[in-house]
């Protein structure tokens, strides 16, 4: 792996213009929002969240992992320290992700020109950025997307989801050797409404039908029985990741960038899921991938915070069980 500096001024050149770039994706989010950044470690992906005003902060840490790995960040901010879409109430800005050389002609003949655009990495392809005046809901912004990228012929599966995650520019892919830099081709102040970008774009294709969050795949819960454990693996991982499940039961692996989906989720709840990509990530309940998702442990005392949240996410109005007190016997030993 090359050395990406060789001194001071390109780093900071680079930090300033994620600084800008942040500014322009988070700098209007409500109060107590939070910028996700989401890198490559070498025991998976992991994240660190900034205050959405601390774009100085968070640029300087961006360029700084963005030397030695692969780092993302969340086009919407964060309302918690959560990296899925349950962790977003509102999108300021739209996107698309294109893969093909002719980009920028399609890009020309759009309605309203994106004000960010960013070379990947890869040549050809393109992030575009719309960055909006009012934010718009979840439902809003992944139909609007699923327009532009049809009208585009841009990826119109997850990265039309509120949570995706992009390249900010100032960093690297280590897609290629040597690394390829993501390069900031276009930042304008201009900001735009949903339905200025998408006139005159043909009505949202439809996406695919999720799968029904069935309660349990397996036998009815026991006595004493943990019913996340029950819970049918397509509807948590819908949930956690923020992607449909479909028919195929295959989405982009959420832990490395895949572009055809290689994270098989399985349909029995004891079977779980697990990648056949890059990352080879598997794990058989719920907590494996949540735990992975929001880098907590599944035991110790991180489990009982990932156990209150998954409940609060994913069962509503239950309550977690309490751990079993431990009673002592005559001689005061603990039972």
């Amino acid at each position: 792996m090359r050395a990406v500096h060789a001194s001071g001024a390109p780093q900071a050149r680079e930090t300033s213009d994620v600084q800008r770039y942040l500014h322009a994706l988070h700098g209007r989010a409500t109060a107590g929002a939070l910028i996700e950044v989401r890198y490559r470690h070498r025991d998976g992906m992991r994240h660190a969240f900034f205050k959405h005003t601390d774009t100085t902060v968070a640029a300087r840490t961006i360029v700084r992992l963005g030397i030695s790995s692969d780092v993302y960040v969340g086009v919407a901010p964060r309302r918690t320290r959560h990296g899925g879409k349950h962790a977003i109430n509102e999108v300021w800005a739209l996107w698309a992700d294109l893969d093909d050389v002719d980009a920028h002609q399609a890009l020309e003949q759009l309605p309203v020109a994106p004000a960010i655009l960013i070379a990947s990495g890869t040549v050809g392809h393109l992030h575009a950025y719309f960055p909006l005046r009012e934010p718009v809901d979840i439902l809003a912004a992944e139909a609007a997307n699923r327009r532009l990228a049809a009208e585009l012929g841009a990826d119109t599966g997850a990265v039309t989801n509120a949570a995706t995650i992009l390249r900010p520019p100032g960093t690297y892919s280590f897609k290629t050797s040597p690394p390829a830099p993501v390069v900031l081709e276009r930042l304008e102040d201009h900001l735009s409404t949903a339905a200025a970008v998408t006139a005159g774009i043909a009505a949202d294709p439809a996406p695919p039908a999720p799968v029904a969050p069935a309660a349990s795949t397996s036998t009815p819960p026991r006595a004493g029985h943990d019913p996340l454990r029950a819970l049918d693996p397509a509807h948590y991982v819908s949930v956690l990741t923020g992607q449909v499940v479909g028919r195929s039961r295959k989405i982009c692996c959420p832990f490395h960038e895949d572009r055809t989906p290689s994270f098989h989720v399985y349909e029995h709840a004891e079977d779980g899921w697990y990648c056949f990509g890059a990352c080879k990530r598997h794990g058989h309940t719920v907590y494996d991938l949540a735990g992975a998702l929001w880098g907590l442990q599944t035991r110790g005392p991180d489990f009982l915070e990932l156990r209150q949240r998954l409940y609060e996410l994913l069962l509503p109005g239950q309550t977690p069980p309490k751990p079993p007190r431990r009673t002592r016997t005559p001689s005061g030993s603990r039972a």
